[in-house]
């Protein structure tokens, strides 16, 4: 029997198509509109011939309306500065992520999750990082001692995973580190957080569509993906505990400095 092309899914689709290209036309988005229009004709194609089901279809609509009304915030970049970041020779010291017990670490969290190696031969390096957000982000939060800041190396906090803000972004600096990764500490009013360079903003699709449709689809439903993007066009993504996927919105928004590691 022949393939059967049914005429209403292609009114449908032709609907909704003129529908989203409108709006994106409003917003003047051209990158948007040709990401939405590719897309939508391949949705409809694979629909129309049965080869996608009506929740997988659902489920894509979902996320590119969601990517239209929610598409990713780029926060404006600052100047590293130490001036503004406490105890930072403290903070240096603490990420040993050449200690044999972080490093072994870092290697068994990377490849933990996401260990397709299809995947990982289309998207390289950065599903390590997802993999090392996931296990790391188990995190439970203890206090420092009443009136003492407290510094825990890496290599102990590997274990414990379990601590307060800047052990946890020490922790998720090392392991980063320890992997071949950029990583950078964010300062704000009383909190510290780690920032991952995961890309070039060409890169931002690949990221997007990781995360909200891929590795992260339950944890971000809903939500939007926050970064930054400095002077060279890289992508930093938030790995902080408080988010449930990369790229979170920000704990507090008001950055008081910028610590490289």
């Amino acid at each position: 029997m022949g393939t059967i092309i049914r005429i209403d899914v292609i009114l449908c689709f032709s609907i909704i198509y003129v529908v989203i290209f409108s709006l994106l036309r409003i917003i003047e988005s051209r990158f948007l509109l040709s990401i939405a229009g590719s897309f939508i004709l391949a949705l409809a194609l694979l629909q129309i011939f049965g080869l996608y089901s009506y929740k997988e279809v659902k489920d894509s609509y979902q996320d590119i309306i969601s990517y239209v009304e929610n598409n990713p915030i780029e926060v404006p970049f600052l100047q590293e500065t130490n001036m503004t970041i406490r105890n930072a020779a403290k903070i240096k010291n603490s990420i040993d992520f050449t200690n044999p017990v972080t490093r072994d670490f870092a290697v068994a969290a990377s490849v933990k999750y996401f260990s397709d190696e299809n995947n990982f031969a289309k998207y390289g390096k950065i599903l390590r990082y997802f993999s090392v957000f996931k296990v790391i982000n188990q995190w439970r939060y203890v206090p420092d001692p009443q009136e003492f800041d407290y510094f825990a190396k890496a290599s102990t906090s590997s274990y414990l995973l379990a601590g307060d803000c800047d052990d946890h972004a020490i922790l998720m600096a090392a392991a980063i580190k320890a992997i071949g990764g950029e990583v950078r500490l964010i300062h704000t009013r009383k909190h510290l957080y780690p920032e991952v360079k995961v890309g070039k903003t060409k890169d931002l699709p690949d990221i997007y569509y990781l995360i909200k449709r891929q590795l992260f689809y339950k944890e971000s439903l809903g939500n939007q993906v926050f970064y930054h993007i400095d002077r060279q066009s890289n992508i930093w993504l938030n790995f902080d505990y408080t988010g449930k996927y990369p790229g979170a919105k920000f704990l507090d928004q008001q950055i008081l400095g910028i610590l490289n590691i």
